[in-house]
């Protein structure tokens, strides 16, 4: 008994499997709130938002390292342990809130605006939604502790630092959006070049 053949069509035999892993990943992961852009973000673009979300962080957060660093400084322990105590000074009464929503303001200007010539933001009501919600949470808890609330220490450490670091996802995650949507502006130029000396070429007598 003859077992039949598998057609295999020339395009199929053509794809290598990591390619076809890539193309499925492409076709089903847009789909996914918040993450489903990355799988069309070039390594380029990871490099410079990673460069653009560690700068941004540095200089936002010059009053937490700064401060502790003048705490301890100025203390007789120059221990790991007394530096950590300082550096927990500057963030226990809920500082990390406030830092939180302004690590996001940047994301919600790059997620409502469109540049000329740029692509659609990925995602854009999911990240717009996420962003306002924690500012108003960040914002609401930053109040009751400003009113002197009497709301749980262990409670607000733990939420502030959580909040921040989503707030520092956040902030990577549009940055790497915005980034891979801008125009090529260098290989535009590039073209434009290259077609003008291709046309001065041909007028060449």
């Amino acid at each position: 008994m003859r077992r039949s053949a598998v057609q295999v069509s020339p395009e199929e035999e053509e794809v290598p499997g990591s390619l076809k892993v890539r193309q499925l990943l492409q076709t089903y992961g847009r789909g996914v709130p918040l993450l489903g852009g990355l799988v069309d973000c070039t390594w380029q673009a990871h490099w410079e938002s990673l460069r653009q979300t560690f700068l941004v962080t540095f200089l936002s957060t010059t009053p937490i390292w700064l401060g502790a660093l003048i705490v301890y400084s100025t203390g007789s322990d120059l221990g790991r342990a007394a530096f950590s105590a300082a550096l927990w000074s500057t963030v226990q009464h809920g500082e990390l809130f406030m830092y939180s929503t302004a690590l996001l303001a940047p994301v919600f200007w790059m997620a409502l605006v469109d540049p000329p010539g740029a692509r659609a933001f990925p995602s854009k009501i999911p990240h717009m939604a996420l962003i306002g919600i924690i500012d108003l949470v960040a914002g609401a808890f930053f109040g009751l502790i400003t009113a002197h609330t009497n709301v749980n220490p262990a409670f607000v450490s733990t939420a502030s630092r959580w909040m921040f670091f989503a707030s520092l996802a956040l902030l990577y995650l549009g940055t790497v959006y915005h980034t891979n949507r801008l125009p090529d502006i260098t290989g535009a130029f590039r073209k434009q070049e290259d077609s003008f000396s291709a046309e001065f070429n041909e007028r060449k007598p």
